[in-house]
């Protein structure tokens, strides 16, 4: 048995085909999912409005730089520049 007939080397890593997302792509993804799901839970319960500097922060991590993230994460998944 070899690289043919499994279709990866022994390590377990293997090349993505053409049509697949990179390595790492749904992990990322998905990290930014979660920061983005507490920062908006943060920013609609009680502990939120008690604390204004924290609600900020978290209003702009929420609604600012992770949406532009997950936007630059996908669009260099599909190969636009």
């Amino acid at each position: 048995m070899n690289n043919h007939d499994y279709g990866h080397h022994a390590s377990g890593y293997r090349n993505p085909e053409p049509g697949e997302p990179s390595r790492g792509f749904m992990r990322r993804l998905v990290f930014w999912g979660v920061v983005l799901t507490v920062c908006l839970i943060w920013v609609m319960t009680h502990a939120g409005c008690a604390h204004p500097l924290g609600n900020t922060a978290a209003s702009l991590v929420g609604f600012g730089f992770v949406p532009l993230r997950l936007v630059c994460l996908v669009l260099a998944e599909a190969g636009v520049e």
